[in-house]
């Protein structure tokens, strides 16, 4: 993991930016003085960390509930700037999801196949086809560290924050002033690491009921990944060979099927 990313802590507290509502406290509920940290210093070094990167890949077990459907998946998730996105869902509450890849490389269309005895049929869809859409609508490149970040900062500027520091981790809270700007979400909550100023973990919730949920681990930061890994028909054992560093295909005994 690059070393840089570990002074963004410090860097983070240096950003002078405009404070907004937080509250801001410990772990154990004791409070931080609030004028040696502002909301945008930590936007800026969470952009900033992201500005760092070429590419990443993670972990991603994923929750959503949308239109009476029900969603849940283990990614490997792989990004390459500037939009080369590829999933591989290792396991899925669905029929076929598990061995299914999807791969997106900017403009309208994504590609992929299902698994299972799908899996030599590589399919080109639109993304925002009901193939390629989560059960709450959302598109592949909505996906994407940068994304949330730009959430963030629109509700920063059009909601209430909340501030927590904990062990390991920082917790933002977000309440959008008006929900039907925010896809009817009331709260958003994002986790960011501190040694690295990434996204580990991202709530969303209609009023009380968690409708959304994404943990990211196992981050592996500026390892190379070739263009060619952003193809459906790639198989990602292929760049082993290669000395690139690659997240594993076992799932760690974290299976979703029975």
């Amino acid at each position: 993991m690059n070393s840089d990313f570990k002074g963004d802590l410090e860097l983070m507290k240096r950003f002078l930016g405009m404070i907004c509502l937080i509250t801001v406290m410990t772990a154990g509920g004791i409070a931080l003085y609030a004028e040696s940290l502002t909301v945008h210093g930590y936007l800026n070094a969470i952009r900033d960390s992201y500005e760092r990167l070429e590419d990443y890949q993670c972990r991603m077990h994923e929750f959503s509930i949308g239109g009476g459907r029900r969603e849940e998946r283990i990614i490997n998730y792989y990004f390459k700037k500037p939009l080369l996105i590829r999933i591989d869902i290792l396991d899925g509450n669905k029929p076929l999801d598990k061995g299914s890849v999807g791969v997106y490389t900017g403009g309208k269309k994504v590609t992929g196949h299902r698994g299972g005895f799908m899996r030599r049929i590589v399919l080109s869809v639109r993304k925002d086809s009901s193939l390629a859409m989560s059960v709450r609508g959302e598109t592949i490149e909505r996906s994407n560290v940068l994304a949330v970040i730009e959430r963030m900062e629109r509700l920063v500027e059009n909601g209430d924050v909340t501030i927590v520091e904990r062990a390991d981790h920082i917790e933002f809270t977000l309440v959008p002033f008006e929900p039907s700007t925010n896809e009817g979400i009331s709260r958003d909550v994002v986790w960011i690491e501190r040694d690295t100023m990434l996204i580990s973990r991202i709530e969303r919730y209609e009023e009380e009921v968690l409708v959304q949920q994404a943990i990211r681990k196992n981050y592996i930061i500026n390892a190379g990944l070739p263009r060619e890994l952003f193809d459906a028909r790639f198989e990602t054992e292929q760049l082993r060979d290669s000395g690139i560093p690659l997240l594993e295909n076992d799932l760690d005994g974290n299976s979703i099927t029975p």
